[in-house]
């Protein structure tokens, strides 16, 4: 985020006289409106941008009977069971077992997408709680990120609500500004390609170089084709054109 569009929110707020809260980005980013910086939940994720896989959750008054098991991607929609897609492009989704029928197919079931997402930041407690809806359905997700300088992730059972599954997070990266992802912009871009033009330039150069005897000695001198190529091919290519001036 460059800096220019944070320093402008921060006097955007000043002006309206509300600093409280952020502005939602996208499905993974919140913008303070104190000008503080910006919280990226893209930190949060692994290599795959899972935060949890498979964690073991319960819902609603389901007895033992029942296995639940939540997996959660802040930024990444994902897909389960591959190829079928019961949890199509989803941010929660929970994997159901029967425990008396361990035979029977599970149910995938999905819990919330980024797409319309909510974030609601509380400048007091420092929490960022984000709601993942599901169109067409009562079932959400509400995910509190806490900023904390240690890392955890508890799922808290609420059997009045079924219909709801609830995350808190504690991360350090939580916090404004604070583990930021790499994103490769067109500069990191421009700056690999400059230093691998430049190495394949110097490689090929040292390996065309040939030695010359002069009175002084032998000296190590490039190749005039490698480097003046196009120096040549212009006084050729003039001359083509001025014999075909003179036929004509």
């Amino acid at each position: 985020m460059n800096h220019w569009y944070i320093q402008f929110f921060f006097y955007l707020g000043l002006a309206l006289g509300d600093t409280s809260g952020c502005i939602r980005v996208n499905p993974c980013k919140c913008l303070m409106k104190d000008g503080s910086g910006v919280i990226n939940l893209a930190a949060l994720g692994e290599v795959e941008g899972f935060l949890v896989r498979d964690r073991k959750v319960h819902l609603g008054s389901e007895g033992s009977r029942t296995e639940n098991l939540a997996t959660f991607s802040p930024c990444n929609a994902f897909t389960e069971p591959a190829g079928l897609g019961n949890c199509s492009r989803m941010a929660v989704c929970v994997v159901s077992r029967n425990l008396l029928y361990p035979k029977r197919f599970p149910q995938y079931i999905g819990y919330g997408q980024h797409e319309d997402n909510e974030f609601n930041y509380s400048n007091d407690s420092k929490i960022l709680s984000v709601t993942y809806p599901v169109p067409g359905s009562p079932l959400r997700t509400i995910v509190h990120f806490n900023c904390s300088p240690t890392s955890s992730v508890t799922f808290p059972w609420n059997p009045e609500s079924p219909d709801l599954l609830e995350i808190f997070v504690q991360s350090p990266c939580v916090c404004p500004n604070r583990c930021q992802s790499k994103d490769v912009g067109p500069t990191t871009i421009i700056l690999i390609l400059f230093i691998t033009s430049s190495a394949l330039y110097f490689l090929y150069g040292s390996c065309s170089l040939h030695s010359v005897q002069t009175p002084e000695g032998m000296r190590i001198t490039p190749e005039p084709h490698i480097w003046c190529w196009i120096c040549h091919l212009l006084p050729r290519q003039r001359a083509s054109q001025n014999r075909l001036v003179l036929r004509l």
